[in-house]
């Protein structure tokens, strides 16, 4: 198995069930994935909900296009390493980390640290 399929796969794995709760799920739903970290609003709960669906749709399409979809884990890294730098981190830094959601912190700090390492960064850039 190529090395670039495996965020693919992770994706579809833990999205499917994330995606479908917050966006079909209604306010449990929300509680579920969210641990009630948040405060639920429909329409953050359908904004991330809609995303995270997206990104199983395109992890989809990467598992038979896995370079021309890459870009598309760029993006997560990307959005991942932003909200675990503009909302984690000050929370730790402030003593406050009781309110941070670790199952989905752990989720995007595994994406950040491993993704990087199988994306084709040429092929990303027009290399």
């Amino acid at each position: 198995m190529k090395p670039l399929l495996l965020p693919y796969i992770f994706n579809i794995l833990v999205l499917i069930p994330v995606g479908l709760t917050t966006l079909l799920g209604g306010a449990a739903g929300w509680r579920r994935v969210f641990q009630d970290k948040f405060p639920e609003s429909a329409g953050i709960r359908t904004i991330s909900g809609s995303f995270w669906t997206v990104i199983v749709i395109g992890s989809l399409v990467g598992l038979f296009h896995p370079v021309s979809m890459s870009p598309f884990l760029l993006i997560q890294v990307i959005y991942n390493s932003l909200w675990l730098g503009v909302f984690v981190v000050p929370l730790l830094v402030r003593g406050r980390g009781g309110e941070v959601n670790w199952g989905i912190a752990g989720t995007f700090l595994f994406i950040v640290l491993t993704y990087p390492w199988v994306i084709p960064w040429g092929k990303v850039f027009g290399g």
